[in-house]
């Protein structure tokens, strides 16, 4: 579009090691002072693809309004996440299918998290659960899958992060838990959901 500058804004957020994968991320790029204010879309996004060359997929891609920009700017996001989780010790299936039951639309206290603490203010933060469940594929590997409201730290419900997230996996269960792998399957605003899984902004300045 040959303008001065980009800015790019996505729907949440999460760690370096976590993948986005599936629906794709919500996105738009604000584009200043654009010269070519009406490029091919299509061919863009086949551009844009084929020079990331498989390390990032651009899906859906359209001019964007004023309002779809606003809403992925503004609105908080829930998040679907998919997680490896190992367990300190061996855990029964009964314990791990009462943890799942106590956590599937529970509500959370979780203080600012201990690896982030030194960025962000200590507060206490109340978030939900919408959806939890998961399978034990061995006495102390489980895979999980957790739909929460937008701010709700993952990881430290797994984990507890010391008592600072509660109720936690790891307390229910009787045994240290953490987070191995992680990847976001789905990010949908609050209020409503997002129609398209991308979008692209041209900015008249």
């Amino acid at each position: 579009m040959d303008g001065e500058e980009g800015v790019f804004h996505g729907a949440g957020r999460e760690d370096v090691d976590a993948r986005m994968l599936e629906s794709g991320r919500p996105f738009a790029v604000e584009v200043k002072h654009p010269r070519e204010r009406t490029p091919d879309v299509g061919a863009l996004e086949a551009d844009i693809n084929e020079h990331a060359d498989g390390s990032v997929e651009v899906i859906g891609l359209e001019l964007a309004t004023h309002e779809m920009v606003e809403r992925v700017k503004s609105l908080e996001a829930s998040k679907t996440y998919r997680m490896d989780v190992e367990f300190a010790e061996p855990v029964e299936p009964e314990v791990f299918e009462n943890a799942l039951a106590a956590l599937d639309g529970a509500t959370i206290e979780q203080d600012t998290p201990q690896r982030v603490a030194h960025r962000r203010a200590d507060l206490t933060r109340v978030r939900e659960v919408y959806e939890m469940s998961g399978e034990l594929h061995d006495p102390t590997h489980a895979e999980l899958t957790v739909h929460g409201a937008g701010g709700l730290y993952v990881k430290e419900l797994v984990s507890g992060d010391d008592g600072r997230t509660e109720p936690s996996l790891a307390v229910l269960v009787g045994t240290n838990s953490v987070v191995t792998a992680l990847d976001v399957i789905d990010v949908q605003g609050e209020e409503e959901p997002f129609d398209d899984p991308a979008y692209l902004m041209d900015v008249r300045e």
